[in-house]
């Protein structure tokens, strides 16, 4: 037995079993808030990824079903071989968004391949959906249709297999409620009772959704792995705008919905003083945004109100456990659908900008129920990111500095040396070192026992005068990616809005690693 089945077999014992009897405690938050929680402990240790036992170079790529029906599966494939060295497709299978499928972002540039013009996207599943696995679920109706019959994975899996390739399934978390019948069953509530655009985690029937979806693509196809996107953080980092989104000031408050209420309780949280604990936060931050100096400062007066209202952190913990507990039933299903399909964790970008977000987001935890992680140091849209969060940081509970002494900090917090200043940052991106940092991080939380496959930024959009990918930028990032220890890499966001001449940046960097 390797280092890896050591440290793996050491801690899954009871995960699944506890998963198949009561589907909310697979990583309980704790009795109280002051208790520690444990340790997902699967049933038994799984095979590992091929990759990893063969030592080949992983180098996957995100891609949509529409660029298979423009260009064509055939062609699709072998440019992806040709120009990135591509041996792993990333198959986006279910989405709402725009960020994994349809064509180009409207506004942005088109790149140099597929049908020149913009599309519009409906969403939901690029595969088809057997009625069988979705007999319990109330959500059913989730068929993509803008694509007519093309199945995502049905269609293309056999061509990869030709060329030697293998195929993990994506599939993220963007929903429509508008599209999606009986969305409001599975919708995480705020805390003024609106319902919002995300499911909750601890409702049941979000689960059986998740979990019939997953059931569904493994039983069905012949997948060498999955992995799951799933992009937000809790009601606390939301709130003080640790984000790199535009912030105003607002945010929305969950989840409150009578499961999360229910299961809290029962977890010794007091429901009440975490609901007055959040207003007093939404409060805060009004009188806080944009405004001049208060007589104690942001940060004092933000401590202040964490040592009033310590219910506030112990509702964040409890929705980021929650978070987990949804990886660890992704990967129970799926494991006991097929024990070989490997199965991982999209980790959002912001881990690489946040100390806040990266705190909750726990390798050396995720680790007992994943085969995989791919972080995001997606270094070139990092700098108008990282600018954005700094400004919005900087609003907030960083309010007594000024943003580039908040940049400076945030630096020093996620050990960044030599990066640029705050208004180089949008238009110069971050370095290389930054993706080989990351990488370095991300294997040293997890102590070698599962793959790290960073995600390697290849046009993801930016602002009209923003930093844009180059192939240097795409070569430099693959090399210090596998230079830091990484088995493989993953190329992302998705082949519709890469453009060729990037691309092969990868497949330049493939061969020159080869030689070396």
């Amino acid at each position: 037995m390797d280092k890896v089945d050591k440290i793996k077999s050491a801690s899954r014992r009871k995960f699944l079993t506890e998963i198949a009897s009561v589907p909310a405690v697979a990583l309980a938050a704790g009795k109280s808030f002051g208790e520690p929680a444990p340790v997902p402990e699967p049933a038994k240790t799984y095979p590992r990824a091929p990759f990893a036992s063969e030592g080949k170079r992983f180098v996957a790529v995100q891609i949509g079903a529409r660029s298979f029906v423009d260009e064509g599966v055939a062609a699709c494939l072998d440019t992806l071989q040709e120009k990135g060295g591509v041996n792993v497709l990333m198959p986006t299978v279910f989405t709402y968004g725009r960020g994994l499928s349809g064509r180009q972002v409207p506004g942005q540039p088109l790149p140099d391949h597929g049908v020149q013009e913009y599309d519009q996207i409906h969403g939901g599943s690029y595969a088809k959906v057997h009625p069988e696995f979705y007999a319990s679920s109330v959500v059913r109706d989730i068929r993509a249709p803008e694509l007519g019959d093309f199945d995502i994975l049905a269609d293309v899996t056999p061509a990869a297999r030709k060329r030697g390739m293998q195929v993990y399934a994506l599939f993220e978390e963007a929903y429509n409620p508008r599209l999606i019948a009986n969305f409001e069953r599975i919708a995480e509530v705020d805390i003024y009772g609106r319902i919002g655009r995300d499911t909750c985690l601890n409702n049941p029937d979000a689960r059986n959704f998740l979990s019939s979806m997953v059931e569904d693509w493994v039983k069905s196809n012949d997948l060498d792995g999955l992995m799951w996107e799933s992009e937000r953080q809790g009601p606390l980092n939301e709130t003080i705008g640790a984000y790199f989104g535009k912030f105003t000031g607002t945010s929305f408050i969950n989840c409150f919905c009578m499961h999360c209420v229910r299961k809290a309780t029962e977890q010794g949280i007091n429901v009440a003083r975490a609901r007055e604990g959040y207003l007093a936060l939404e409060l805060w931050v009004k009188r806080t945004y944009g405004q001049p100096r208060a007589n104690d400062g942001a940060f004092v007066t933000y401590w202040r109100l964490l040592l009033e209202y310590p219910e506030i952190l112990a509702w964040e913990k409890f929705w980021f456990k929650s978070q987990e507990e949804v990886y660890g039933l992704i990967y129970g299903t799926a494991k006991e659908a097929n024990p070989k399909v490997q199965v991982g964790w999209h980790i959002m970008h912001l881990v690489t900008m946040s100390p806040f977000y990266r705190a909750e987001q726990d390798y050396s935890r995720l680790m007992h129920v994943s085969d995989f992680l791919k972080p995001c140091p997606y270094n070139n849209c990092a700098g108008p990111r990282l600018a954005q969060y700094i400004k919005n940081i900087q609003t907030t509970v960083f309010g007594d500095s000024t943003p580039d002494q908040v940049l400076e900090l945030h630096y020093k917090l996620m050990g960044l040396e030599g990066e640029p200043s705050l208004s180089q940052l949008p238009t110069t991106g971050l370095s290389a070192e930054y993706v080989a940092a990351e990488t370095r991080r991300a294997i040293a939380d997890v102590q070698g026992a599962i793959p790290i496959y960073p995600g390697i930024d290849i046009d993801i959009p930016t602002g009209v005068d923003e930093k844009r990918t180059r192939p240097e930028d795409v070569k430099a990032a693959v090399i210090a990616s596998f230079k830091a220890g990484a088995p493989g890499v993953v190329l992302s966001r998705k082949y519709a809005e890469m453009k060729l001449t990037n691309l092969a940046g990868a497949g330049e960097a493939l061969r020159e690693l080869g030689r070396a």
